[in-house]
């Protein structure tokens, strides 16, 4: 009977985010308020399932970037959520559905993670309005259909599972648990690295914290054994992007040459002046603030909430978990302020987030987490019928708050984002060593090969995403310019035999002298050795992993 009311619920949930999601589901456009999120992510989706389509098991090169000279956009950019892309585009022939899919089938998975969370703490039918609530939340939904990008919603799955593992962890002190939230902590890195970084405060916080409640400071063991597994599950995308980041062109992503800058947009002071009028920050900056309202009045009813609670013993492990996601609320709102500028100067990496207000998205996350106490309310604190009305309340106003933010979503039509075109606003995925203003970008249907000295002809046989076949006659010995950016990972051989590659200065092209005669020219993207074995890393740990799972075993039982 009991699994019987968890399929319901879950059924329930299901159905409550494909209403939520259909506009999406039923139109064929993906939707956003970004013009550049709209046509890269829609184009890496493109090239991506492409890619895989021609053998490519993890794709990294995509072609049809930057006027055709390509770019090797997932070395920096996790490849999880293109992966689920892929696979639902084997019911479609069209990828942005399939994208659209993923998005709605994330959203599920996000309220399912809360419904099983809020499930170790309160009864089933708390859990079930609790996850209910996460999908009709104008947070939420803004993110899937205004603010959001693509793999970004797509990792709000992970954090739930994260922390309901490692919660399990300190009530049962089953090591296996922290196998399992390494895992998805893993997975979260492999969807949306920024979204990983800023859970990983969220994540150290919570354990420490964790820690200091339960008084067992050997605890802190699960600290290093998350992260640990996190990072070998994840290695395939990590290890690469630690060691050859330097190959890219990263101070344009923060600001330093024509990237967002997060001083910018900030909620106060507001600063909206330096950012052209149609800019979304702009144009959203009062809807933001809204938002904030919003927020703030549910952390004002929540805290008075928690406070009825304080003298109540048999909600002593509820409050533990109120109280943090509390502090979370507070600290992430302080982050969206210019007051928090002097962190956004010292603490690491944190410059790389860009925009404040990236932080509601661990605010509403926690405030979703704490409305379960205003569901319990009629049976805890006011045990009466208003308890039910501030419920209906309560829904009602975010039903018709995200009602309004789906019906203004705009949307980009998929005839005008398929076929994939050159996407040149992400540059940050540009080798360091390119310079746009000399790269001929007015013209991506120029040859792909030039013979820039020397005399003969060469054909192109083949231009696959990660190889290329050229037949060359050279009548004298020749210099062949290749339209594509050399990047590490390239391998030129002639007639099998592989030969040097240099680099064409400013436009970073790759240039291959040729011999007198006629040849066969192949060129390849292969795995460097860092790659090669951050995939051999994650595959292991995956098998490890999987017989964990099948065999039920503990990590204390192994050792």
């Amino acid at each position: 009977m009991k699994n019987k009311k968890t399929i319901l619920g879950l059924l329930f949930l299901l159905v409550l985010s494909g209403l939520m999601m259909l506009r999406q589901l039923l139109t064929p456009g993906y939707f956003t308020t970004t013009v550049s999120d709209a046509y890269a992510y829609s184009s890496w989706a493109s090239q991506f399932v492409e890619a895989l389509k021609e053998g490519v098991i993890y794709p990294r090169w995509i072609p049809f970037s930057f006027w055709g000279y390509g770019s090797p956009a997932f070395i920096l950019y996790p490849p999880l959520a293109f992966y689920f892309a892929a696979f639902f585009n084997l019911f479609t022939d069209s990828i942005i559905t399939a994208m659209n899919i993923t998005k709605f089938i994330s959203l599920f998975i996000s309220a399912t993670g809360m419904y099983f969370l809020i499930k170790e703490f309160y009864s089933e039918k708390i859990a079930l309005l609790t996850a209910s609530f996460l999908i009709v939340f104008p947070l939420v939904i803004s993110n899937y259909y205004l603010f959001g990008g693509f793999a970004s919603v797509i990792s709000f799955m992970w954090f739930s599972p994260i922390l309901l593992f490692a919660s399990r962890y300190f009530e049962k002190r089953q090591y296996r648990n922290l196998i399992y939230a390494g895992a998805c902590y893993g997975a979260l890195v492999l969807t949306h690295l920024i979204n990983a970084y800023m859970f990983t405060f969220v994540l150290i916080s919570f354990l420490i914290y964790k820690v200091i409640v339960d008084k067992r400071p050997k605890d802190i063991i699960a600290i290093p054994i998350i992260f640990g597994v996190g990072f070998l599950i994840s290695s395939a995308y990590t290890l690469p992007l630690i060691f050859e980041k330097q190959f890219f062109n990263l101070k344009v992503f923060i600001g330093e040459g024509g990237g967002f800058h997060y001083g910018h947009f900030f909620i106060l002071p507001k600063l909206t002046e330096k950012l052209p009028p149609d800019h979304v920050w702009p144009v959203y900056y009062y809807s933001t603030v809204f938002q904030l309202f919003l927020l703030l009045t549910l952390l004002f009813l929540f805290l008075y909430q928690t406070g009825q609670l304080r003298y109540e013993e048999r909600m002593n492990n509820v409050r533990v978990m109120n109280h943090f996601f509390l502090g979370v609320v507070f600290i992430s709102i302080f982050f969206t302020f210019g007051i928090s500028s002097f962190l956004w100067e010292t603490i690491p990496f944190i410059k790389y987030i860009q925009f404040p207000t990236r932080w509601f998205n661990f605010t509403g996350y926690s405030l979703i987490f704490l409305s379960a106490i205003t569901f319990s309310a009629p049976e805890t604190i006011y045990k009466s019928r208003k308890g039910y009305f501030i419920i209906c309340i309560l829904f009602l106003t975010c039903f018709l708050l995200s009602a309004k933010y789906i019906k203004a979503a705009p949307y980009f039509p998929e005839e005008e984002l398929i076929p994939v075109k050159s996407v040149d606003l992400t540059r940050e995925h540009l080798p360091a060593w390119v310079d746009v203003n000399k790269i001929d970008q007015n013209d991506m249907g120029k040859e792909k090969t030039t013979i820039i000295e020397g005399e003969g002809v060469a054909a192109v046989v083949l231009w696959q995403y990660a190889e290329r076949v050229i037949v060359v006659n050279a009548t004298t010995p020749l210099t062949l310019r290749i339209r594509t950016f050399y990047f590490p990972g390239w391998k030129a051989y002639l007639d099998g035999i592989n030969i040097s590659i240099q680099t064409e200065n400013g436009t970073g092209a790759m240039l291959i002298d040729i011999s007198e005669g006629d040849h066969k020219l192949e060129l390849k993207f292969v795995d460097t050795p860092v790659r090669y074995y951050g995939k051999l890393i994650s595959l292991l740990s995956l098998v490890v992993l999987g017989y964990l799972i099948l065999t039920n075993r503990s990590v204390k039982n192994i050792w």
